[in-house]
């Protein structure tokens, strides 16, 4: 039986055996269309449970793209339908590719994380690559490297455009060799390392064997380590009862509390919720990485009346504490919109934006976003826009009043809140600081 969620312990401490496929016949389909260089697309329009786990091995095998849209409503997601269909076929992407990664005396490649086929040990075979995925490489120290040279890293791709010609593309990244702790530090890339968290989390549980509660354990395991390192090695001077955090990696913490409560890892996500964000964090970018667990929170009733973007509004703390009951908000993080609007947003601007009277006439099951002859409505729908195309992606859009059915849906995103979902964030900190010193006693 299909396991529903559900938020007690006892669900964390199961492996999650539904995120493995069903059966073997979807992955041998698989495999026989990445022989024939064939890309399998998804688009599922749905209202039921669908064993997104079994399906999504054809586009994992492939290099193909999941499509998903639940509730299906023509209304309010035809347009996404229609600009994902135009997208995937008008991004940039390569065909019939294969790529190897090699690396200087000293390093060896372990494994490679993404959506590919590969049938050689040293081969990544890709029926399609595009735009808006990355493939991941895992190397491995083999000898001790000099101090004070450089390492290289090399990654060869063979691929067909679109057009047809047959192209090979190079890329080689020189990067220096320290044994000085605090250069590594410095040189921390932030985005990439949380990056890295989330496709290790997504490939564990899609084997169907991890449980959440060890998953979310090798990420703050992986955290606390990374933070004991620094504390140990570069700020060894400071008191241990302080937190001590390296500069470029501060909010470190924050984005493992943000993963431990995505539709991922939190224990009351619906199986095919859950299949589908583990499948889409298994092939993400660096770029769409961090938004995809802590999303971007905009006070929209800020934006003026005749604004160009970019650039982009600021942003607010993922905290109920920030939201005003006069004020609308719009949170996204790569994949959804959600706009929430308090009970006591002004009747003009209501009216400007949305074209109605009172806040109970917006409906999040039936209420598209309007477009208007209002500068409002233009500056509301020209961020939207923008947005969009950062994004490479139209974004499934909800709007949701105060006091709204389906408002969970955007108060699950507002991590930095104690919930059933987990700790708030100055617990979660106080909890990271006290395994560092459990780790230094």
């Amino acid at each position: 039986g299909i396991n529903k969620g559900g938020s007690g312990s006892e669900v964390d401490k199961e492996p999650v055996k539904y995120l493995a496929p069903a059966d073997k016949l979807y992955s041998k389909m698989a495999t026989e269309a990445a022989e024939y260089q064939v890309a399998v697309d998804l688009f599922l329009l749905s209202t039921g449970f669908t064993d997104i786990a079994s399906l999504g091995v054809l586009p994992r095998t492939t290099g193909g793209t999941l499509y998903r849209y639940p509730n299906f409503d023509t209304q309010l997601d035809f347009a996404q339908l229609h600009n994902d269909l135009r997208w995937n076929l008008l991004r940039p992407q390569g065909l019939e590719a294969v790529m190897r990664l090699r690396a200087s005396a000293g390093l060896g490649v372990v494994d490679y994380g993404g959506f590919y086929c590969k049938r050689t040990p040293t081969d990544v075979d890709l029926p399609t690559l595009d735009s808006d995925k990355a493939i991941s490489v895992s190397l491995r120290y083999e000898e001790k490297l000099p101090d004070g040279q450089e390492a290289c890293v090399q990654c060869a791709l063979l691929y067909t455009t679109v057009a047809g010609e047959r192209r090979i593309r190079v890329h080689t990244l020189a990067l220096p060799i320290s044994s000085v702790l605090g250069n590594i530090f410095r040189a921390s890339d932030l985005e990439a390392q949380t990056c890295d968290m989330i496709r290790r989390a997504s490939a564990r549980l899609l084997t169907g064997a991890c449980s959440l509660i060890h998953a979310k354990e090798q990420a703050l395991t992986t955290t606390v380590s990374t933070l004991y390192s620094y504390r140990k090695f570069c700020a060894s001077n400071n008191s241990t009862g302080q937190l001590i955090l390296p500069e470029g990696l501060k909010v470190l913490p924050l984005y493992c509390l943000a993963l431990h409560k995505s539709p991922g890892l939190r224990a009351d996500a619906s199986p095919d919720d859950r299949a589908s964000w583990l499948l889409q964090g298994l092939c993400s970018t660096a770029y769409s990485a961090v938004p995809s667990i802590y999303p971007r929170n905009f006070p929209v009733h800020q934006i003026p009346d005749d604004p160009v973007f970019p650039p982009l509004p600021t942003t607010t703390w993922l905290s109920s504490e920030k939201l005003e009951p006069d004020g609308m908000y719009l949170l996204e993080d790569g994949r959804d919109v959600h706009i929430w609007v308090g009970r006591q947003v002004p009747a003009d601007h209501l009216k400007a934006c949305f074209g109605v009277e009172n806040v109970d006439q917006i409906q999040s099951a039936t209420f598209a976003l309007p477009q208007l002859d209002t500068p409002q409505s233009k500056a509301l729908n020209a961020f939207m826009n923008c947005m969009r195309k950062m994004r490479s992606s139209y974004m499934h859009t909800r709007i949701l009043k105060r006091g709204d059915p389906a408002e969970h849906t955007f108060y699950a995103r507002l991590i930095e809140d104690r919930s059933a979902a987990g700790m708030s964030y100055v617990e979660f900190l106080c909890h990271v600081h006290r395994m560092i010193q459990n780790k230094f006693q």
